[in-house]
C-alpha cells in the first residue's frame, strides 16, 4: 500500500511539473511537457476519444509494442485517475519504497548517491530515487486515452521507451555494485571490527537497493533475467552481525541519575540477548544510556507515559563517540505508576529485540 501511494504521489507530482505529458490520443503528437498542458490534457474529458475501442484495450498496442516500450493500461471513473494510475504503474519500477525496511537506510542511500523524498501522505512513505530518474520519467507519457461510453469508464495507456528504462536501470545496478565493492574493500583494509561491520552494513544496504532495481530490470529486460548479483544479502548481513558480536561492550547508566543502575541492567540485558559480550573488564566500548520517563496526560481514561531513551557508544581507548541512538515511546497504563512501569518494560523489550540493529546502525554513522 505504501509503495502504491508513494509512486502515485511522485508520478502525480512529476506530471504536474511537466516531467510527463498527456496527449489526447495515440495518434496525436505528444503534448508540450508543461504543467498547464499536462493538467489540461487530463482535465478535459471532451478531448478523450469515445467510439469503438482501440486495439490496445484488449491486446498489445501496435504503435507502442512490448518489444520497444514498457506500457501500462488502466481504467478508472475519471480521466485523471486513469492517467495517474497508468503513469504510476510504470514509474514505480524506477522508485524504491523504503518503508518496508525495518532499519533506517539513509546512510546507505546518501552514500550511494540517491535522494530521499517523503510523501505528504498519512503513510509518510520514504521513496528513494536517483537524481537521474527525472530524465527517464520525462520520456514516460500517456500516449492514448479512450472513453467507454457504455460503462462510463476512462481508459489510459502509458508508455516509456524500453531502451531508456533498461539503460537507466543497467547504469544504476552497476553503480550500486561498484559502491558495494568500494565498501567491501574499505572493510577489508580496516582492522577495527566495528568499522568493518559498518562498511559491510553499508554494502548490504546498497545491495538491498540493487535488489529492488533488479526486480525492475527483469521487467525492462525482455529476457526477464536482469543482471545477476555478485553478493548475497543474507551473507552480507550475517557478516556484519558476526563482527558486531565480537565487540566487548561495557553497559552503563549515566552517573548521577536515579535510575542509572536500572538502565545499566537494561543495556546489559539487550547485549546479552543479542549474543554480544557485556563486560566491565577491559571493554572495547562503553554503551551509556539515559531513560527519562514521565506522564504526559490522560487518554480515554488511561494515564499515558512517555519514555525517551538515549544511547551513546564510546571508544574506551580514544574516548571517541562512535554512535548515538535516541527514540521515544508512549504507552498507556491504568494509573500513573502503571504507565511509568510500562515505559520501562517497553524499553527493555526494545533493547532486547533491536540491539543488533542499533549497533549496526551506529557502525554505519
Amino acid at each position: 500500500m505504501a509503495n502504491n501511494i508513494a509512486v502515485t504521489a511522485l508520478a502525480t507530482a512529476m506530471l504536474c511539473t511537466g516531467c510527463v505529458s498527456t496527449p489526447a490520443t495515440e495518434s496525436s503528437q505528444p503534448a508540450t511537457p508543461t504543467s498547464h498542458a499536462a493538467e489540461q490534457a487530463i482535465a478535459q474529458p471532451a478531448a478523450i476519444v469515445s467510439g469503438p475501442p482501440p486495439v490496445w484495450i484488449d491486446s498489445e498496442s501496435k504503435k507502442y509494442p512490448r518489444v520497444d516500450y514498457i506500457t501500462s493500461r488502466t481504467q478508472a471513473e475519471t480521466a485523471e485517475q486513469a492517467s495517474q494510475q497508468a503513469l504510476a504503474n510504470v514509474s514505480r519500477y524506477f522508485l524504491i519504497d523504503t518503508s518496508k525496511y525495518e532499519m533506517p537506510v539513509e546512510q546507505a542511500i546518501v552514500g550511494a548517491g540517491y535522494e530521499i523524498n517523503t510523501t505528504n501522505l498519512p503513510d509518510s512513505a520514504l521513496t528513494v530515487a536517483s537524481p537521474e530518474v527525472k530524465r527517464v520519467l520525462q520520456k514516460l507519457k500517456i500516449v492514448d486515452t479512450w472513453f467507454d461510453s457504455a460503462n462510463k469508464r476512462y481508459h489510459a495507456l502509458a508508455a516509456l521507451p524500453r531502451n531508456a528504462g533498461r539503460g537507466y536501470l543497467d547504469k544504476q545496478i552497476k553503480a550500486l555494485d561498484a559502491k558495494t565493492q568500494e565498501y567491501m574493500q574499505a572493510a577489508r583494509s580496516n582492522p577495527d571490527p566495528f568499522i568493518q561491520a559498518g562498511k559491510i552494513a553499508m554494502a548490504w544496504r546498497c545491495q538491498q537497493l540493487r535488489g529492488e532495481m533488479q526486480k525492475a530490470m527483469r521487467v525492462a529486460d525482455l529476457t526477464g533475467r536482469g543482471i545477476a548479483a555478485k553478493y548475497k544479502l543474507s551473507l552480507l548481513r550475517n557478516d556484519a552481525i558476526n563482527l558486531i558480536t565480537t565487540l566487548q561492550i561495557q553497559p552503563s547508566g549515566l552517573a548521577g541519575e536515579m535510575n542509572a543502575a536500572e538502565v545499566t541492567n537494561m543495556i546489559r540485558g539487550g547485549l546479552n540477548t543479542a549474543g554480544l559480550h557485556p563486560t566491565d573488564i577491559n571493554p572495547d566500548y562503553l554503551m551509556s544510556g539515559t531513560l527519562k520517563a514521565s506522564i504526559i496526560g490522560e487518554r480515554n481514561g488511561w494515564a499515558v507515559g512517555r519514555g525517551e531513551l538515549k544511547l551513546v557508544l564510546t571508544d574506551k581507548v580514544t574516548g571517541e563517540v562512535r554512535g548515538t541512538k535516541t527514540w521515544q515511546i508512549e504507552v498507556p497504563g491504568l494509573d500513573e505508576n502503571a504507565a511509568i512501569r510500562r515505559v520501562y518494560e517497553k524499553t527493555v523489550y526494545k533493547l532486547k529485540k533491536d540491539m543488533r540493529d542499533i549497533l549496526i546502525e551506529m557502525a554505519m554513522q
